[in-house]
């Protein structure tokens, strides 16, 4: 089982390309201390934030090593596990392992989706056979997992957490009420993560924190001290910024944002493409009205 507390900020890191779309290490590190430095509690590579689907086994291996490489702090490190069968699954995680990853983080499969008998065994074959604790990360809306299920899931023995990103504040608090005994219940939509605290979330897995990981470390921290004022009105100065980045596809958006923020981690890889140029004039307006820049 996992020897280190997985709770609060964990930012799904950006993953920076250069200009032959190879893993950009200079900038993976530079991102990496910075996120640190802003006092989250733990990192996340290979999300969708980072583009993981679109990793290689080893990509994900090397990002990790990165990650170790620069974890002065011994955060836990969390590998994203997006696949579409259980055997890459396996190999993918097997990799990650190998190369230090703390903790899995695992969509159920996107493609053909299963049963919930095959979510079941997915998740049990893929505990089995890598042996590294497991936070499932539910975003597929055609394969999602619903809070019965999640109770038979949690039954195994590493698998220790959820990512609640589907089916909004309902399908949230719904988990939490019926899991949250059992497993950890992480909130992930971005929108929603100072309402996710209240209800019960036990911190945040999302977009957004890698954005802006010291005022999502300042939220959580106002929330966990009750001071819901501060909480509230931080939720409303990410919000307009969040608008601009959300839809479509939204990894090319995050990293416009940063850039202009100053801090340039490259394009997403293709098909993913940069914000148009209305976009990018409306993300600019955004942060400079929320202050960010």
């Amino acid at each position: 089982m996992l020897n280190k507390e997985l709770k609060g900020i964990i930012p799904p890191i950006v993953t920076p390309f250069d200009d032959a779309e190879e893993i950009d290490e200079k900038r993976l590190r530079s991102e990496i201390k910075f996120l640190i430095d802003a006092g989250v509690h733990g990192i996340s590579f290979g999300g969708s934030t980072g583009e993981g689907a679109l990793l290689s086994d080893g990509e994900l291996a090397r990002g990790i090593e990165i990650i170790r490489d620069e974890n002065k702090k011994n955060l836990p490190v969390m590998c994203g596990i997006i696949r579409n069968s259980t055997r890459d699954a396996i190999k993918a995680g097997l990799s990650a392992k190998a190369a230090g990853a703390d903790v899995l983080m695992v969509t159920p499969t996107y493609y053909h989706g299963t049963s919930d008998e095959g979510n079941y065994e997915y998740y049990k074959r893929l505990t089995e056979n890598v042996g590294l604790p497991v936070v499932i990360y539910n975003v597929i809306k055609n394969n999602p997992i619903m809070p019965d299920v999640m109770k038979k899931i949690s039954e195994i023995g590493l698998v220790i957490g959820i990512k609640q990103s589907v089916g909004g504040v309902h399908s949230l608090t719904d988990m939490i009420s019926e899991c949250g005994k059992k497993t950890i219940v992480f909130a992930a939509q971005d929108d929603l993560l100072f309402a996710s605290y209240l209800v019960g979330a036990k911190g945040a897995i999302s977009a957004i924190l890698t954005a802006f990981p010291q005022i999502c470390v300042q939220q959580w921290n106002a929330v966990q001290e009750g001071n819901i004022e501060l909480a509230k009105e931080i939720h409303y100065r990410i919000l307009p910024v969040w608008r601009k980045i959300e839809g479509g596809a939204f990894p090319g958006k995050i990293k416009a944002a940063l850039k202009l923020m100053g801090r340039d981690v490259g394009k997403a890889r293709h098909p993913i493409l940069e914000p148009s140029e209305k976009e990018l004039h409306e993300l600019k307006e955004a942060l400079i009205k929320s202050k960010f820049i």
